[in-house]
């Protein structure tokens, strides 16, 4: 159950004295410069007078429903094609002749982007570069907490055709400018993040029960009550503002707007709900350092509790869902007494584990992407990021014959005392990024201590030697929250960093 948002029921009192509104209403997830999802039987919902009729128009196509009890209606347009031609979306209602109308609106895919403080980090890079007017980006500003699901969040949808990104996930827009120009067809990006935070804030009621946490049902009463005297509050404030107007004078906004009460989902309550149902292609997610600590393989779980409700939700099975391999970090700054491998064994296990066994679910690395930067939690590149997501979903979503992961571990094998590695996914064979021998192999008889080793590359594997470790049992490469390992692709996609595999 959703409960009418109370930034939806402040905004609608401060308004309603300067514009005309009509009877029936839409969330702010509808509006001028938005994309709809293709292919797709399109939700279009909002809320009006019990028993009222409202009608959408668009693209040829006339909708009506009626307003049930709760004053909440629906209709879902027929599948359309992509089109980057602007057009008008018309919604009338049976108790009022005005209508609201929504201008260049286009029909492409739509990618949910979301996560915590590398996500949301911002576009940095020459925007007339990259200016797109078939990019269009919703954009959640503020963030927002709530007890209960909420109706409605804030945002609105802009344009990337003057190249101003307004604050936008670089992430986000390095992703879709480079899926707009591979695919020729409108993308828009859902941009709702939020630094620092756990992937628990993120999670549907729907996904708790699919990994079997379900979340006791809130009690609203409470919290209902409390809006009533927000509202009365606002109410008294509308009459003075207005007085004081009169006069030429100003009156501030002191009405404290915020609705007290928690919820282990609270970002998803306030930041995520409120957009669903409306039509998606599939979502990016770059989140995880704040799970750091969370044993293995609890990530995992979560991730599973993610993924499944966010489909659930979005009423669209099985969608994609692509991830950022969170990038190395001195986590322990400096101190190598401490455990270097937290964030691998916890975050990067949980990871990998997605990407093979939960459906229609991939991952890119990023280590090579932060300038041998370990000190440096939010790296800069976020360029190089974005577009292996896009390369990702080019292969894995849309077919396209394009690269989209580096070398991955496949065995490893003892000969002569040497360790043997190969590696599947070897596009136009094994190089370094910096010339040199491999980097961050290790070896170890028993799987627990391991040593530095040497290690070369002989055609499309590595050969790893250590005299430290007379009979290796174990090979790891990269597995360190500062390893910055060197062994990669010709074409540049760096190899997966690898656990302690058994040597054969």
């Amino acid at each position: 159950m959703k409960v009418r948002s109370f930034l939806w029921v402040i905004l609608a009192v401060l308004v309603s004295a300067t514009i005309v509104m009509a009877e029936a209403s839409l969330p702010v997830i509808f509006d001028n410069d938005m994309v709809l999802q293709r292919d797709l039987a399109v939700p279009i919902w909002g809320w009006a007078n019990p028993g009222e009729k409202v009608t959408v128009e668009f693209s040829g196509q006339k909708k009506t429903a009626t307003a049930d009890n709760a004053g909440t209606w629906m209709v879902k347009l027929a599948p359309m094609k992509a089109s980057s031609d602007p057009a008008i979306m018309k919604i009338s209602s049976s108790l009022d002749t005005r209508h609201l109308t929504f201008s260049k609106v286009l029909v492409g895919d739509i990618w949910i982007c979301s996560g915590q403080s590398n996500m949301e980090y911002g576009f940095k890079g020459n925007g007339n570069e990259y200016k797109n007017k078939n990019v269009r980006v919703f954009r959640v500003p503020s963030h927002l907490q709530a007890p209960f699901p909420m109706d409605d969040t804030q945002g609105s949808w802009a344009s990337f055709a003057d190249g101003n990104s307004r604050g936008c996930s670089g992430v986000a827009l390095f992703f879709g400018c480079k899926l707009q120009k591979e695919l020729g067809i409108p993308i828009g990006l859902i941009d709702t993040c939020w630094g620092g935070t756990k992937i628990e804030s993120w999670i549907a009621s729907e996904g708790y029960k699919i990994i079997g946490q379900p979340l006791p049902e809130p009690d609203i009463t409470k919290v209902l009550a409390q809006q009533k005297v927000i509202i009365e509050k606002i109410d008294k404030w509308v009459v003075l503002a207005e007085h004081r107007a009169k006069a030429d004078r100003f009156m501030p906004f002191n009405v404290n707007t915020k609705i007290y009460g928690h919820a282990r989902n609270g970002i998803y309550n306030a930041m995520v709900v409120p957009l669903a149902p409306f039509g998606v292609k599939g979502a990016i997610w770059y989140q995880g350092e704040a799970n750091r600590k969370n044993s293995y393989p609890d990530y995992f779980t979560k991730l599973q509790g993610l993924i499944g409700g966010w489909r659930k939700v979005f009423e669209v099975p099985d969608f994609p869902f692509y991830i950022v391999q969170i990038a190395p970090f001195d986590y322990n700054r400096g101190n190598r007494q401490g455990d270097d491998t937290i964030l691998c064994n916890n975050i990067w296990a949980s990871e990998y584990k997605a990407a093979e066994e939960i459906k229609n679910c991939g991952m890119i690395p990023t280590h090579d992407t932060i300038s041998d930067n370990i000190k440096d939690i939010h790296p800069k590149d976020k360029k190089t990021v974005g577009e292996r997501l896009a390369a990702l979903a080019l292969n894995k979503t849309y077919g396209k014959d394009v690269i989209c992961s580096g070398p991955v571990f496949n065995s490893a094998k003892l000969k002569g005392g040497k360790v043997i590695v190969s590696f599947d996914k070897i596009d136009q064979g094994l190089e370094t990024a910096d010339g040199k021998a491999p980097t961050w192999f290790e070896l170890s008889s028993d799987g627990k201590e391991f040593i530095t080793a040497e290690a070369a590359i002989e055609g499309r594997t590595v050969v790893v030697t250590s005299k430290k470790v007379a009979e290796p049992k174990f090979v790891r490469m990269g597995w360190s929250e500062i390893a910055i390992p060197t062994l990669r692709d010709k074409n540049g996609w760096p190899a997966f960093q690898f656990s302690a595999m058994r040597v054969e």
